[in-house]
């Protein structure tokens, strides 16, 4: 019996900000690269009617791997039941803040191993984004007709970032 274990920890591990920002890309030897690289889609030039915002509600962090798969979900969406070029949506965080993880082992007997370092530095591992409360995370702009349909994909969205978040729906020239 072969046990395996999983290569990237649960985003859960993750949510709680450090005291102290690891931003500074010059200290760094290895630096992850960012999994998110297209932060808006779709066309921004039409006269929309709705923008739906998706607002979080706690102080955390969202992995720049969950908002890449966020990002999917929703042009994914979008594309197959509204079509191509009839909305735009944008991701407003930016993952800068570099995620250290002390590795350690998960098999038995490995707690005699790993009794030591205590506060460890830890090497680079991810990339996140540090969200505050009421920060908008990923914004959508559709047609009146296609409202549902933008519903329905914000609360897909809303699944793949794994916090708690709230949909706010505002008519185009409002904000």
């Amino acid at each position: 019996m072969v046990i395996q274990m999983p290569t990237k920890r649960e985003a859960k591990c993750y949510r709680k900000i450090p005291n102290h920002l690891y931003t500074r890309r010059e200290y760094i030897k290895s630096i992850p690269q960012s999994k998110i690289r297209i932060y808006n889609m779709g066309n921004p030039n039409n006269k929309y009617d709705y923008k739906i915002f998706i607002v979080s509600d706690q102080r955390t962090m969202i992995l720049a791997r969950a908002l890449e798969a966020t990002r999917i979900t929703v042009n994914r969406y979008m594309n197959e039941n509204v079509g191509r070029g009839n909305f735009f949506f944008r991701i407003r965080p930016v993952p800068h803040h570099i995620v250290r993880e002390r590795k350690f082992l998960g098999t038995a007997g490995a707690d005699r191993i790993q009794k030591g370092m205590r506060r460890a530095y830890g090497k680079p591992s991810d990339r996140a984004a540090v969200v505050d409360i009421n920060d908008i995370i990923l914004e959508l702009w559709v047609y009146s007709k296609d409202l549902e349909h933008a519903k329905r994909a914000a609360k897909l969205a809303t699944y793949k970032l794994g916090i708690d978040t709230r949909v706010e729906i505002v008519p185009f020239g409002k904000q």
